[in-house]
């Protein structure tokens, strides 16, 4: 959490410099309060007129600096909260994918959305906030021993007694704070899951049943948090009581001093003004306290999550190929006794038209996913133009993939297509008439708004749409997974003729159900249900 405090330090000390001007004027406030009423009492009218003068002067300067002070803040606070939420975004993107498929997307959200929140609420907001009181109660100390020495060891000892409580109980917070948001990124990857499957709840009807599971996690996350705050409401109660008590005790011993002469009524106002200037920060201070310890676990494992894949940038990754690609007697299940694939050969050379088939489960997703270092072959080889790919972190450089969901982003038209990449209108245009897409080949049709995953487009058109921009990325190999699932007849037919007219490629195109009559237009047909039978 150290780079966010640095990066925005030009706040922090603002925050704090203000802060102290305004604690100032709120101390040396207190004493012309007590001036005010002496001579009030006394019938000193000119000089009352001109103490309560000043009096309101130095309230304006309070209220106006500590105005300055909460915005500058604000601006440190909400700063690092920016920084922090690009960090985990970008941890997240780093991420290889297998790697983060291995967790629900909820728990990716969850760090995003609830922790960083609370971490921007229980650290970032907190520290200018502990530096506030510190400082209020090093100032209002010094005045009390301007006033009397006595009284401000007697304030002191008494009134900094509720500091250590939050401590007693660090372990005790900071396991309620840790189960607390664990609760909540399991709640939010079952809520995450449950959303995306919409559809199959309304047609099946179990809203009931998922309501009553939501229920059952909702309570048990609530559970937790009402652990975490019943800590922090105990706490708080302990340490208000010994700051009443001490209250108390400094009130009686005033009392005394003021009925043996040495204390004036307006000392006696001043008194009792710093004391209250002194014991509510002290309260909030043990609060802070407990707030700044209850979250450590929490900036410690998100400083660890941020930290995971930071190598993505040294990554190695395959530009491209002049040549083929070559399956060489490769293996692999993902099961060590249940191998997917055995001793498969296969060579793909570039510019030519590849149709891999067979029946579900017999392989053929898994042969690409191997392609794309997703996972390790256990034995044999992939080649690239003679060199083991198992050289290279990453092959996406030299490879476009198209799943058979059509994935588009809540975004124009024109950068689905780019995916933010510099293309001109015109060979958008054409790209998009080579596919049947005249109706969005105008440039005022490229900045229609698509919505989330297509919702406002037909599925043929989301597969074209989804075609056309791994053709605009141009790149030496591009693999069609299932390009043909979930259309009607009419619209396969079309898209198996767009597919076959792709030229300039080394075209891998994984299929259980191209049309018969047009697999001779391939440069190679392979059956994965009969080579690994």
């Amino acid at each position: 959490m150290k780079k966010y405090l640095r990066k925005n330090r030009a706040y922090y000390i603002g925050a704090l410099v203000f802060v102290l001007i305004s604690t100032a004027f709120a101390v040396v406030l207190q004493f012309f309060k007590g001036d005010v009423l002496d001579c009030a009492l006394a019938g000193d009218r000119g000089t009352t007129l001109r103490y309560a003068a000043l009096l309101i002067g130095f309230i304006l300067g309070e209220v106006l600096f500590y105005y300055f002070y909460r915005r500058a803040s604000d601006r440190f606070s909400v700063g690092c909260l920016r920084l922090l939420k690009r960090d985990i975004f970008a941890a997240i993107l780093r991420q290889d994918y297998v790697t983060y498929k291995e967790k629900p997307q909820g728990e990716y959200v969850a760090k995003y959305a609830n922790e960083a929140d609370m971490i921007r609420a229980r650290y970032f907001q907190q520290l200018p906030l502990f530096w506030e009181i510190l400082l209020k109660i090093g100032f209002v100390s010094v005045a009390l021993f301007l006033l009397d020495w006595c009284i401000a060891l007697i304030t002191l000892a008494l009134l900094t007694t509720p500091l250590y409580v939050p401590k007693l109980i660090e372990k005790r917070l900071q396991k309620a704070t840790d189960a607390y948001v664990k609760s909540v990124e399991n709640d939010l990857a079952k809520v995450n899951d449950w959303l995306s499957g919409f559809e199959i709840i309304k047609n099946f009807s179990v809203e009931r049943h998922i309501l009553a599971r939501f229920d059952a996690s909702n309570a048990s996350t609530m559970d937790k948090l009402l652990r975490d705050t019943a800590l922090g409401a105990a706490a708080q109660l302990i340490t208000t009581l010994i700051s009443y008590l001490s209250y108390f005790v400094v009130l009686a011993c005033s009392t005394y001093l003021v009925l043996s002469g040495e204390f004036t009524a307006g000392d006696f106002f001043v008194a009792i003004g710093m004391i209250d200037q002194l014991s509510y920060p002290l309260i909030s201070l043990a609060e802070i306290i407990r707030q700044l310890i209850a979250i450590k676990p929490s900036c410690a494992a998100m400083e660890q999550f941020i930290a995971q894949g930071s190598g993505g940038a040294d990554a190695r990754s395959l530009p491209g190929i002049e040549k083929a690609i070559r399956y060489d007697g490769v293996s692999f299940g993902y099961a060590a006794d249940r191998p997917l694939l055995r001793d498969f050969r296969f060579t793909a050379e570039k510019g030519k038209k590849y149709l891999l088939k067979g029946p579900s489960g017999c392989g053929k997703t898994t042969a690409i996913n191997l392609l794309l270092r997703y996972h390790d072959i256990t034995d044999g080889s992939i080649t690239m133009d003679g060199v083991p790919i198992a050289a290279y972190d990453s092959t996406y450089g030299a490879i476009t993939v198209v799943r058979q969901e059509a994935v588009l982003f809540h975004d124009t038209l024109r950068n689905n297509l780019t995916m933010y990449a510099d293309v001109s209108d015109e060979k958008l245009m054409t790209t998009l008439q080579s596919l049947g897409l005249d109706r969005f080949a105008r440039a005022e049709a490229l900045d229609t708004v698509v919505t989330e995953n297509g919702a406002n487009l037909s599925g043929g058109e989301k597969k074209r749409i989804c075609l056309a921009r791994a053709l605009l990325r141009d790149t030496d190999v591009l693999i069609l997974d299932e390009p043909l699932a979930n259309l009607d007849e009419s619209t396969a037919q079309k898209i198996e003729d767009l597919i076959l007219s792709i030229s300039g490629k080394l075209l891998l195109v994984v299929s259980h159900q191209f049309s018969t009559d047009k697999l001779s237009r391939f440069d190679g047909v392979i059956d994965l249900g009969k080579t690994n039978a």
